[in-house]
């Protein structure tokens, strides 16, 4: 009987690598929230379904979430010997991310190291021109890069560079892209993530706090039509269109993860703008309904969405949304190409709260003609609309965006050394530093606004009304503020 010599597909590593403790890299400005916020690995988690389903085997390893130091990947790498690893990476955390790919490059005989992520996306060359333990990019979408890199490599390929979306180093050495990878069309090719996460991750492990705990985060879509300056995702990684999965696709996760996930208590979906696609939204709505899905869900959503899409969300189990209102004053909307008025947003929230869908409202400030009377004016509109909470940042101006392009041009980017981008807790730092408002002042007053916010008496008094209506959201308040003030007490001890 003759042996058979067909190589055996190469063990793919899924990596989110070790950074600080509670570092959330998902998320679009990533970072250690003092909410305790910890994101799915979700773009790995859909490169992962699909390499899975195409046959190889994988592991994910998400180390912020799960408390895994450097030394413990490499161990448990080691013991692996996978073929191919593939970490993602975030501006922030790039350095870190590089190094650990180059330490993981050395201890493993033979192991090719791919990233991916907004960072290496959008400086693909660089990276490769610096970190000679980087293999490979794979630039924007990777879930069918990856695939064809892994497929290629248990080919035993010599030449990558004609992989799609895939940059590599030529035969001389060059650092070269390959054709660029058109986007998804059709997002239902796409496996469900719901069973990858089951069967490598624990949900308890991540933590949105405004939504109630544990919770499961879902993508219905990728894409956003809007064309704020800031914003990284539609820029680096998905583009401008926006492709939506089927309402049927969707819907049978969601009972997916009712059925086999009996821990999980609501379902965040965190593509960039859930309602850009009205007849999308409300077809999801309205399948919600007919299936029976029971768990609350959460959605980013546009303050232009109409009222009556709204009461459609909210009768098929809206509980909240996170509304990007962004600032007070209409030239800085204007200046960020928001496209949306302060009226707008006022019409909003005033539907949102006759309604009773919940509203986390974010704000941002830094934009150019940036001053103290716009930012005191963003704040302003925050107790105005009086949203159920607020988060106050810093606009970060991440490789490959508007914003970037304008900062550098602009010459008010304080450094281009992207470690700098984070305290050394790993808290966001400003390093924008505009005319009469340097970096420090404009992280003072996103800190300060925070505070002034939520500790007003206003909205301690609404928080205390809202727990007497509504226990499960006032127990959910309760263990925000329990995670938001430990973690506040520990800076404050470290700082010491």
């Amino acid at each position: 009987m003759q042996e058979n010599k067909t190589p055996r597909p190469p063990v793919v590593a899924l990596i989110n690598p070790p950074y600080f403790k509670g570092f959330s890299r998902t998320q679009r400005s990533p970072g250690v929230i003092k909410s305790g916020t910890m994101y799915y690995p979700y773009w790995l988690a859909h490169a992962a379904a699909v390499l899975e389903a195409d046959g190889f085997d994988i592991m994910l390893y998400d180390c912020p979430a799960a408390g895994m130091d450097r030394a413990a990947l490499l161990d448990a790498l080691g013991a692996l010997k996978p073929g191919l690893c593939f970490l993602e990476t975030s501006t922030a955390s790039a350095a870190n991310d590089c190094a650990v790919a180059e330490e993981i490059k050395s201890r493993i005989p033979g192991v090719r190291i791919c990233m991916g992520g907004t960072h290496v996306s959008a400086l693909w060359k660089d990276t490769l021109d610096v970190h000679k333990g980087v293999d490979f990019v794979a630039i924007g979408e990777y879930d069918f890069t990856l695939r064809d890199l892994a497929r290629a490599i248990n080919a035993r390929a010599h030449d990558f560079t004609g992989i799609e979306g895939l940059a590599c180093r030529s035969a001389d050495g060059a650092s070269v892209s390959g054709p660029a990878r058109e986007f998804i069309d059709d997002v239902d090719v796409l496996p469900w993530i719901a069973p990858i996460y089951k069967k490598f991750l624990n949900p308890a492990n991540y933590y949105f706090a405004i939504a109630h705990h544990p919770m499961a985060m879902l993508i219905g879509g990728r894409g956003c039509p809007a064309r704020c300056t800031y914003c990284v995702y539609p820029q680096v990684m998905h583009g401008h269109r926006y492709r939506t999965r089927s309402a049927d696709s969707i819907v049978g996760e969601m009972l997916w993860i009712q059925k086999n996930m009996p821990e999980v208590r609501e379902i965040v979906f965190e593509d960039d703008t859930f309602t850009a696609d009205k007849r999308f939204a409300r077809r999801v709505a309205e399948l919600v309904k007919l299936r029976g899905v029971g768990l609350p869900w959460f959605a980013n959503i546009r303050t232009n969405t109409d009222r009556e899409t709204l009461a459609l969300l909210k009768s098929a189990g809206l509980r909240c949304c996170a509304v990007g209102f962004e600032s007070g004053d209409d030239a800085m909307l204007s200046a960020m190409h928001k496209g949306e008025t302060v009226e707008v947003h006022r019409r909003f929230m005033k539907d949102c709260r006759e309604l009773g869908i919940m509203v986390h409202g974010c704000f941002m400030v830094g934009f150019p003609g940036e001053t103290r009377e716009t930012m005191e004016a963003t704040f302003n509109l925050a107790v105005e609309l009086a949203p159920d909470s607020a988060q106050f940042y810093p606009v970060m101006p991440f490789p490959g965006t508007e914003y970037y392009k304008w900062a550098r041009l602009s010459g008010v980017l304080d450094t281009l050394d992207y470690s700098r981008w984070l305290d050394a807790h790993g808290g966001h730092r400003t390093v924008i530093s505009l005319p009469g408002l340097p970096a420090r002042e404009i992280e003072k007053f996103c800190e300060g606004a925070y505070m002034r916010f939520h500790f007003g008496p206003s909205y301690v008094r609404s928080k205390l009304w809202q727990a007497f209506r509504q226990p499960s959201e006032g127990w959910r308040s309760l263990v925000a503020f329990y995670r938001f003030t430990a973690n506040k007490i520990a800076a404050v001890f470290r700082r010491d």
